[in-house]
């Protein structure tokens, strides 16, 4: 007897290709019509093009970065997004204030763990990150990698391969 739940694999990826482009688009009206806050802790070197980015799609960015600014303007975004690019101590303090708060407050947040691999800092700052709950882990294949070779048996998150 089939499961009911199972539906074979060419009509699921038929299916899916049919119905992307109408789930992009309710997507994307949907974030037109919230203009959702979203507090971006980025790198200087995507720090315009991610702002351009959310403006374009309709959101509102805010590239609030500032430890002593987080407690109070963490609670009030929609969502987060944390970019390990030009990681410094001072960063890495309010990254790791502002994910705690997203993940207490129930906040959807993305981390990208940029190079996470290159050196023993940035390893440790991201698995630190990692065990604040991202909602989304969004890496290239070595950040992936290097995360999931060091943080055997961490919090169970969802990856996102980007090439």
């Amino acid at each position: 007897m089939e499961n009911q739940n199972t539906i074979p694999e060419c009509e699921t990826h038929q299916e899916m290709e049919s119905q992307w482009p109408q789930k992009a688009w309710e997507f994307l009206s949907k974030v037109r019509q919230t203009c959702p806050l979203i507090q971006c802790i980025t790198n200087f070197v995507s720090m315009d093009i991610v702002a351009n980015t959310l403006l374009s799609a309709g959101a509102s960015p805010a590239m609030v970065h500032g430890a002593e600014e987080v407690a109070d303007f963490t609670p009030q975004v929609h969502a987060l997004y944390i970019n390990v690019g030009t990681l410094t101590d001072d960063w890495l303090h309010a990254m790791k204030r502002a994910a705690a708060i997203a993940t207490d407050n129930g906040k959807p947040w993305v981390l990208d763990p940029v190079a996470a691999g290159s050196s023993g800092f940035r390893l440790r700052a991201c698995l630190d990150l990692v065990q604040l709950k991202p909602t989304v882990i969004r890496g290239n294949g070595s950040e992936i990698i290097a995360l999931s070779r060091a943080a055997v048996g961490a919090t169970k998150v969802n990856f996102v391969n980007s090439y």
